[in-house]
């Protein structure tokens, strides 16, 4: 298991946490838990999240073209007077 941060969407059923989809974590795993709350109906449910993403990826723009000269360090950091 990696000790890198996960994020994972949730909702309060008046009781507990519950987790909106499953959680690769072993039983009894102890957790520290940060809340951040989302403005009702903002949040899209993982399937239409994906589709979006999808969407998004599928309108890449192509063949984009930067010249060498442009990605020089002397053009990115010209020194100002």
């Amino acid at each position: 298991m990696s000790a890198l941060p996960l994020t994972i969407d949730a909702h309060y059923d008046g009781k507990v946490i519950v987790p909106d989809e499953p959680v690769d974590l072993p039983e009894n795993q102890p957790l520290r838990v940060a809340l951040h709350l989302v403005a009702p109906g903002k949040a899209l449910p993982p399937p239409d999240r994906r589709a979006a993403l999808e969407r998004l990826l599928a309108r890449g723009v192509r063949r984009v073209s930067i010249p060498d000269e442009a990605l020089r360090r002397e053009s990115l950091y010209q020194e100002r007077l």
